[in-house]
Order: C-alpha cells, then sequence, then structure tokens
C-alpha cells in the first residue's frame, strides 16, 4: 500500500499540470506573418506594456525607446507589411484555452492593466501625416460599439446592441457562418460577445469593399478588444457549456479572420491575439479619439515628486539653447561691428544720414 503512494502522487501530478495547461494562459500568438517578419524562440515573457513597440518593429517604424524583448528581428523600412491587426481578448482563469493556429506563441506579463495603442497611432500618423493612414481602435465601451477612425465609412456600423441584435439575424451574420452552439442573443452577455465578432467582421468588409482604403501606400493598423467571455463565464460560469461555446466561437472566428486578412491583403499582414486575463473592474472600454493629446500621468507616489519630462525634452532643450546662443552671439556681433564703424564721409552712414547737397 506504501509503495503505491509514490506512485499516485505522479499521476495526480501529472494530471494537475495538463489541468494547467488547459486552462487560459496569457500570451501573445501570432497566426500569420510574411517571410520577412521573423520571429524567435524566447522564454522570457513579454511585458504587455512593450507591445506597442513590437508591432512597431514589424512595421518598420522605430519607436522612442528600445525594446527588451528580443522575440523579433528588426524590421526594414524598405520591406514592411501593409498592415498589421492587433486583436486583444479578455480572458478568465479557468475558462477554455484559444485553440488558435499559429506561427508563434509567447508568454505574456501583464505590467499594464491595458495595451495603450494611442502612441503607436500617434507615432503612425507623425510619419505619414501628408498620405493619411488607415488607422482603427475599436471595441465594446459599455454598451456602445465604439469604433475611432477618421474615415467616415466606418459610422454607418450597427453601434448598439439592439441594431447589433437586428444585424446578428442576417445571413451573412456571425450567428449564422458560424456555430455558437447554447449561446443566446437574447441575453445581454451573449449578445455582446457575438456583437463584439460581428463589428469586426464588418470593419474587414468594408475595408474590403472600400478601393480607397485599399490603395493607400500607408502601413494600416487595426486595434480590436474582445471583452465578452468574462461576461458569458459571469453569467453562465467558467465551466459552463456556454464558456466552452464561446471560446470555440472565438477561435473559429479568429481563425477565419487570420484568413480572410491574408486575402484581402494577399499574406502581406501581420496579426497577433493577445490573449490575458481581465480583472472585473477593468471591464469597461474607455473611448478615446485618435486626435486627442495623451494627458499628463498623475503623481500616485505620494511623496510630492515633479512630473516626469517628456523623452524629447533633452533634444528640444538642446535646440533651443544653443539657438538662442547662436542668435545672441549674432546680435552683439552686429552691434559690436556698427558700434566701431567709422562714419567717414566715404562710409555708407554718412551717405545715408547726410542732409544737405556737397558743393565743390
Amino acid at each position: 500500500m506504501e509503495d503505491s503512494l509514490p506512485a499516485k502522487m505522479i499521476i495526480y501530478l501529472f494530471l494537475a499540470s495538463c489541468l494547467c495547461k488547459a486552462i487560459v494562459s496569457q500570451k501573445l500568438v501570432v497566426t500569420h506573418a510574411p517571410g520577412y517578419v521573423q520571429f524567435l524562440e524566447q522564454k522570457e515573457p513579454l511585458q504587455t506594456s512593450e507591445v506597442p513597440k513590437v508591432i512597431s518593429h514589424t512595421l518598420g517604424i522605430p519607436s522612442h525607446s528600445d525594446i527588451k524583448w528580443k522575440g523579433l528581428l528588426q524590421g526594414s523600412v524598405f520591406q514592411r507589411p501593409k498592415a498589421n491587426v492587433l486583436v486583444t481578448v479578455q480572458m478568465v482563469e479557468g475558462q477554455p484555452d484559444l485553440k488558435l493556429v499559429s506561427k508563434a506563441e509567447f508568454p505574456v506579463n501583464l505590467d499594464v492593466a491595458g495595451v495603450d495603442v494611442s502612441g503607436l497611432m500617434a507615432s503612425l500618423q507623425g510619419n505619414f501625416l501628408d498620405k493619411n493612414p488607415l488607422l482603427l481602435d475599436a471595441g465594446l465601451d459599455n454598451s456602445i460599439f465604439d469604433i475611432q477612425s477618421e474615415f467616415d465609412v466606418f459610422r454607418k456600423l450597427p453601434n448598439t446592441l439592439l441594431r447589433m441584435s437586428d444585424r446578428l439575424l442576417d445571413a451573412d451574420s456571425v450567428a449564422q457562418e458560424h456555430t455558437t452552439g447554447t449561446l443566446n442573443t437574447s441575453l445581454t452577455s451573449d449578445l455582446s460577445l457575438m456583437g463584439e465578432l460581428q463589428m469586426i467582421q464588418d470593419v474587414l468588409k468594408t475595408v474590403e469593399g472600400e478601393e480607397k482604403l485599399m490603395k493607400s501606400q500607408t502601413p494600416d493598423f487595426y486595434s480590436f478588444m474582445i471583452g465578452g467571455l468574462p461576461r458569458v463565464a459571469d453569467k453562465h460560469g467558467k465551466q459552463s457549456t456556454q464558456s466552452q461555446d464561446a471560446s470555440t466561437l472565438v477561435s473559429d472566428f479568429l481563425n477565419k479572420m487570420t484568413e480572410q486578412l491574408k486575402t484581402l491583403y494577399k499574406d502581406n499582414v501581420v496579426v497577433e491575439v493577445l490573449a490575458v486575463h481581465s480583472p472585473h473592474d477593468n471591464l469597461i472600454r474607455k473611448s478615446r479619439s485618435l486626435k486627442a493629446v495623451e494627458e499628463t500621468k498623475k503623481n500616485v507616489t505620494g511623496y510630492n515628486l515633479a512630473m516626469d519630462y517628456d523623452e524629447m525634452y533633452p533634444v528640444t532643450f538642446n535646440i533651443c539653447l544653443w539657438l538662442m546662443i547662436l542668435l545672441a552671439i549674432t546680435v552683439f556681433g552686429v552691434c559690436y561691428s556698427i558700434w566701431n564703424m567709422d562714419p567717414g564721409r566715404d562710409s555708407i552712414i554718412y551717405r545715408m544720414t547726410t542732409t544737405r547737397l556737397k558743393k565743390d
């Protein structure tokens, strides 16, 4: 009897490890990337605060600060993808993991509450200001499907739960093209999840139907948020059939979305899926304008410290300082030369200031 205890413990540990693998893990999944965008195997977790830098490197655009993560080779400005698509999926511990067809997977460490792509969008606007790049940030903000973009073609898409409920009844909707299982659109939790997927599908169909959006020479960037899985888990339970069907639906949708993007951009696109745990108090998405100026972070240390300067402050300070010094030296030199000039009869000062005519 005692000899069988170690064997039982080994079996229990093995089963526990298998169960841990089945539970959702935080990771960045690259579902597609062109051959010239090379990802390297990396055991060190990627910080969520560095995800925008990774995206910037895939597009061949330098970031303001160096990236510490070594899982991606530096991109080229002469050969870069036409688009980058980031889909952030909020998960809950205990839910089934997403089953995605991936080219690379990397562990992720959630060092910030969410991925802020406003800085990346501002950088893209700054590099291609005269070409109007296609930038889009979309997600569910409480009960409104918020799509932030400078193009008006996306304003006609359904933006409320009621309109989205009617949209899901169409023949080309997510509810008709995918297996929804036990999910019910009459419930707000299930409707919000399928509505988020429908919003992504409608955005891609709109881009596909607008030729002028595809003819631009600038790289496109899309950021989508899927936060319906925690709502389904709260409503039905983490281990419920509805949660399993929701995870299956999201997985099938993302795999089909990747194939659609590959066809739309002729394989010249990078698609990433960021699966992260989401605390309940961070489920609300705050809307933001693409032209909004980033607010200065408040001092939360409580030590009455000065605010951190911007990264470009030393450059701006040196430009202003030496320009002022150069102008001061120039003005001093001109004043000194005029002060010591001999106002003789042959000088320009005599000829310009005299009021009487010269007589022989």
